[in-house]
């Protein structure tokens, strides 16, 4: 079997102050059924254990590609994505977050479907939500096909970003940074929105990670401010046509945040969350 066969995939893995889950994150990969990889970990100006985690694991595996940045460059690990992105030599690029898991098969999976159709630029999956003991939780799914990807962007971000696999293709950095956060969501609307194709499997490959660090639940009212500024500038910005029903809903979703105070505003976006399938 040549190179053509299997191509190589860079796996990127953005990491802040990581130590809890980091290990088993890393491992995930290593135990991929899909071995031809490397896996590029930026630390990015962590302070706990991050670096010496990476450093014992580089010492065992080649495959590993430490990676750091001396102060935590923030938003979301975007940045971060980009410089690890940037130093990838991968046919393909794939994405995992620090505290969570890929399935066995992942890799192999998201690689036959991107080299079974061509005409794909990059493909996702459903999760598997786990809790902070990897027990799991739930499920959260997605969208299938390109069509119903872009027709639901308004709504949500239709593609779970810890899941993704992409062609390495782009001259330009993945994530625009433009919003103080979630420019992972205003990014892959720009890409899709130019007309490349995406795709989810409807296999949860990622494991999904929900704990009391996620940095997606502290400050939810600037958050969801974000995100909605997002929204508009899709319509704005884009001519995006989004549906009267889906409007409401975001409003809706809006005037409850607005209107609660921070501290039951947990409780209250996984209502939202419900409300929208998200």
């Amino acid at each position: 079997m040549n190179s053509s066969d299997t191509p190589l995939v860079s796996v990127i893995m953005p990491v802040y102050n990581g130590e809890q889950y980091l290990a088993q994150a890393i491992e995930s990969i290593l135990s991929q059924s899909y071995s031809r990889l490397e896996l590029l970990v930026l630390d990015n100006g962590s302070s706990d254990n991050t670096a010496r985690i990476v450093a014992d694991y580089a010492q065992r595996d080649r495959r590993i590609r430490p990676l750091w940045e001396p102060v935590p460059l923030g938003y979301g690990g975007e940045v971060a994505s980009n410089i690890a992105a940037r130093q990838a030599t991968g046919t393909f690029i794939a994405k995992l977050d620090a505290d969570d898991i890929a399935r066995p098969d992942r890799l192999a999976k998201q690689v036959a479907f991107l080299q079974a159709n061509p005409d794909v630029f990059l493909v996702g999956s459903n999760l598997e939500l786990i809790d902070s003991h990897g027990h799991i939780t739930g499920i959260r799914t997605y969208p299938l096909i390109h069509e119903a990807i872009f027709n639901e962007f308004y709504l949500r971000f239709p593609i779970a970003n810890p899941s993704v696999m992409y062609r390495n293709v782009l001259k330009e950095d993945l994530y625009v940074i433009r919003f103080s956060h979630f420019n992972d969501y205003y990014s892959l609307f720009l890409l899709i929105n130019s007309g490349l194709r995406m795709q989810n499997l409807p296999e949860c490959l990622t494991a999904y990670r929900i704990h009391n660090t996620n940095t997606v639940f502290t400050n939810l009212r600037v958050k969801w401010r974000s995100n909605v500024a997002i929204k508009e500038s899709f319509i704005h910005d884009f001519g995006y046509v989004a549906p009267l029903s889906q409007r409401i809903k975001i409003a809706a979703i809006t005037h409850i945040i607005n209107l609660l105070p921070e501290r039951i505003l947990i409780k209250s976006m996984n209502k939202a969350r419900q409300l929208i399938k998200a």
